[in-house]
C-alpha cells in the first residue's frame, strides 16, 4: 500500500466527471495505482511528490468505489460538476431561505456538496483546503448554501445526472481576493496592500489591537448599561416614564452604544408554534420574552427571527423587551421588514410604538483582524488548491465589495477567467449573476451599483460566459435579498443552455443599439420579443451632447423602446441606472433585461 496523501475533496461522497482529473503527493519516484470502474491506472510522483491521473468513465451515475494507492474511497458518483463561488450572497445558507421558499426546500441526494473551509493565507497558495463533501439531505440542508442548491434542483427537474457542487463562497470579499499574487503585481495599488498585510507579524498586531479595542468597547459598554444593571428585560420593571417612541423612527438615536425597546401585548391562551419576528438590526440583538431571553443576532445581516418555547407565553399580558447595539453604526431597526408575532389564530404587528430608553450611548470603536477584503486571501486558501478539479462549468455571484471602485471590475473578472481557465480547462463556461437592486436606507445615493452592473454586463465580452439578470430579485432594504430560488433558477437556464446543450431562452431583454431619427430614440433590443415593463414606464436617462441628464418616458414597441426627443440631442442612454431602479423590462419569457448605457448613434 502506498504511503500517500490526497486533499480533502478526494473523499467519500465526491462526484467526479467523466473524465476526472485525480491527484495527491507521496515520496518523489514512487508508483501509485489507481482503480475506478474496472481499470487500473498508473502515475508516478515528480519530484516534488506529486502524481496526477486522469480515470475516465462511459457513464452517469454511482455509488461506485474508488481506489487510490490503496486509499478506498466509498460512495463515489460520476455526474456534472460545477464549481461555485464568489462572496455572501453566494454563501447565503438555506436556513434563511426557508420562510418564503420552504416549500421549493427538500432534501435530494443527487445533490453532494463539497463546502470549503473559509479562510484566508497571502504568503502563497496551499495545496489543500478542509472540508467534506455531503448529500443534500434534511440533516444538512440548512447549512448549505442556497443559490447553487437551487442551481442544482432546477437542473435536475429534466435531467436526473447526480451533481457535485465545490463550493467557495466567502462574505465581503472583493475580485481582487480572488486573484493571484502574480495578476496583483500589476495593480499597483493593490499589490501594495498585498505586501503591507504579508509584513512580519502585521496581521498578528492588526488583529491583535483590533481585538482589543472591540473588548474594551464592549466591556466598558456592558459595565456602563442602565438597563442590564436595572433589569429592564424584566415584566415587573416600571416603565412608565419611558419615551413613547415608534419602533422604526430613527431620530435623536445616539450615533452607537446600546437602546432598549420594552413593549406589552395581550394574548389569548396561545398553542403550537409561536414566531417572533423583528426583522433586521444594525448591528445586533439581544430579545428577552417575559424575562427569557429568545434569541439574539451578532451582526448586521442575518434577519432577526425567534421561535418561541413552548408554554413561554401566557394568557393575557406578556411583555418583549429588545436591547440594540450599535458599534460602528447607530443602533437601529431596518424599514420595510417583517415585525410581528404569529401565533396559531392570530398576527400582532409590532412595527408601531414601544416604550423606549437608553442603555449607554459610547463612541464610535474601530475593529481590526479581518482580512477577507485583502488581495489574494481567500484565492490562496479555498480556491488554489480546488484548481484542476474536473468541472462542468462555474457560476459565479460576487460584486457588491467592489461598488467603492466599480470601474476596474471587468479588468479584474477578465484576469480571474483567464487564470482559472488555465486549471478548468480554456473552454469552461463561466455564468455570472448581476448585481441584484439594493438601495441602502442609510446611505447616500450613488450610481456605484449601476456602473458594477454595467460593468459586469461588459464581462459577456469574455467568450463562453453568460450572465443571469437579478435586477428584480432585490430588496430594497437588504443586500442580501432572500429570493435565491430565481437567482439559481436562471443561472440553471444559462447553463442549460451552454453545457447541456438545450434549445431554450436563458437570456432577457439585450439591448444592442440605440440611435435618434427625426426627433425619435429607439433602442433596440435582442432577445426583446414580447418586450413589456413592470413598476410603471420605462424610463431613460438621456445624456445630451452637452452632457446634460434628461429623464424621458418610453413606450414598448416591436422589440424596441421609443422615446420623443424633442430637442434634445443625445450622445448616450442609460436605463436602470440606479442602485435600485424602480422599473423593469421584460420580454415573453419574462426574463428581464439588464441595466444598460449605450452610446446613441
Amino acid at each position: 500500500m502506498c504511503n500517500i496523501k490526497l486533499p480533502s475533496f478526494f473523499s467519500n461522497g465526491m462526484v467526479v466527471g467523466k473524465n476526472a482529473r485525480i491527484w495527491g503527493w507521496g515520496q518523489p519516484g514512487q508508483s501509485v495505482n489507481v482503480q475506478f470502474l474496472g481499470v487500473s491506472y498508473n502515475a508516478v510522483c515528480d519530484s516534488g511528490g506529486r502524481f496526477d491521473v486522469t480515470v475516465v468513465a462511459n457513464e452517469f451515475g454511482g455509488p461506485h468505489i474508488m481506489t487510490i494507492g490503496g486509499q478506498i474511497i466509498n460512495d463515489v458518483y460520476v455526474g456534472r460538476v460545477w464549481f461555485c463561488g464568489g462572496q455572501s450572497n453566494m454563501e447565503t445558507p438555506i436556513s434563511r431561505t426557508r420562510e418564503l421558499l420552504g416549500k421549493h426546500i427538500t432534501e435530494d441526494t443527487r445533490i453532494r456538496v463539497f463546502q470549503a473551509e473559509k479562510g484566508v493565507k497571502f504568503d502563497g497558495p496551499a495545496t489543500d483546503v478542509n472540508g467534506k463533501w455531503q448529500p443534500a439531505t434534511e440533516s444538512v440542508l440548512d447549512q448549505l448554501y442556497a443559490v447553487p442548491y437551487f442551481f442544482a434542483r432546477q437542473l435536475l427537474e429534466d435531467d436526473s445526472t447526480p451533481i457535485g457542487l465545490l463550493c467557495t463562497p466567502a462574505g465581503g470579499t472583493p475580485m481582487q481576493g480572488w486573484l493571484t499574487e502574480n495578476i496583483i503585481e500589476n495593480f499597483p495599488v493593490y499589490y501594495q496592500e498585498l505586501l503591507r498585510v504579508k509584513e512580519p507579524n502585521y496581521i498578528e498586531q492588526v488583529t491583535a489591537e483590533g481585538n482589543a479595542r472591540v473588548h474594551a468597547w464592549h466591556e466598558e459598554l456592558l459595565a456602563g448599561d442602565v438597563g442590564l444593571a436595572e433589569g429592564w428585560q424584566h415584566p415587573d420593571y416600571d416603565d412608565r416614564n419611558w419615551q413613547n417612541r415608534m419602533l422604526l423612527d430613527t431620530a435623536g438615536l445616539p450615533e452607537h452604544g446600546a437602546v432598549w425597546y420594552r413593549k406589552r401585548i395581550t394574548l389569548p391562551k396561545v398553542t403550537g408554534t409561536v414566531t417572533l419576528n423583528l426583522g433586521r438590526v444594525i448591528n445586533s440583538v439581544k430579545v428577552y420574552v417575559n424575562g427569557q431571553q429568545v434569541c439574539g443576532v451578532d451582526y448586521m445581516y442575518p434577519p432577526c427571527v425567534c421561535v418561541l418555547p413552548e408554554g413561554l407565553l401566557k394568557e393575557g399580558e406578556n411583555l418583549i423587551a429588545v436591547r440594540v447595539v450599535g458599534d460602528g453604526n447607530t443602533p437601529e431597526f431596518v424599514p420595510g421588514k417583517d415585525y410581528s408575532l404569529t401565533y396559531v389564530g392570530g398576527k400582532i404587528d409590532l412595527s408601531g410604538m414601544w416604550k423606549f430608553n437608553i442603555g449607554k450611548e459610547m463612541p464610535n470603536v474601530v475593529g481590526g483582524g479581518w482580512f477577507y477584503g485583502h488581495p489574494c486571501g481567500v484565492y490562496n486558501y479555498m480556491l488554489a488548491p480546488l484548481l484542476g478539479y474536473s468541472v462542468d462549468g462555474m457560476i459565479w455571484y460576487q460584486g457588491e465589495s467592489n461598488i467603492a471602485n466599480p470601474e476596474t471590475y471587468k479588468v479584474l473578472f477578465t484576469e480571474f477567467v483567464r487564470h482559472v481557465r488555465q486549471y478548468f480547462g480554456e473552454n469552461l463556461k463561466v455564468i455570472f449573476t448581476q448585481l441584484a437592486n439594493f438601495a441602502d436606507p442609510r446611505g447616500i445615493p450613488g450610481d456605484g451599483w449601476a456602473v458594477l452592473r454595467e460593468e459586469q454586463r461588459k464581462c459577456l465580452e469574455i467568450p463562453n460566459t453568460a450572465m443571469a439578470v437579478a435586477i428584480d430579485c432585490g430588496e430594497w432594504n437588504d443586500i442580501h435579498p432572500i429570493d435565491k430560488k430565481t437567482v439559481g433558477d436562471r443561472l440553471a437556464l444559462h447553463a442549460r443552455k451552454l453545457v447541456y446543450g438545450q434549445d431554450v431562452v436563458a437570456d432577457g431583454p439585450v439591448a444592442v443599439k440605440a440611435a435618434s431619427q427625426d426627433g425619435i430614440l429607439a433602442v433596440s433590443f435582442d432577445y426583446g420579443v414580447g418586450l413589456w415593463a413592470r413598476g410603471g414606464y420605462p424610463l431613460l436617462d438621456v445624456v445630451d451632447t452637452d452632457g446634460a441628464v434628461h429623464r424621458l418616458y418610453a413606450a414598448a414597441r416591436d422589440e424596441k423602446l421609443v422615446a420623443r426627443l424633442g430637442r434634445i440631442k443625445p450622445a448616450a442612454v442609460r436605463f436602470g441606472w440606479t442602485d435600485c431602479p424602480a422599473v423593469t423590462l421584460y420580454n415573453a419569457y419574462n426574463l428581464p433585461a439588464s441595466p444598460f448605457q449605450l452610446e446613441v448613434q
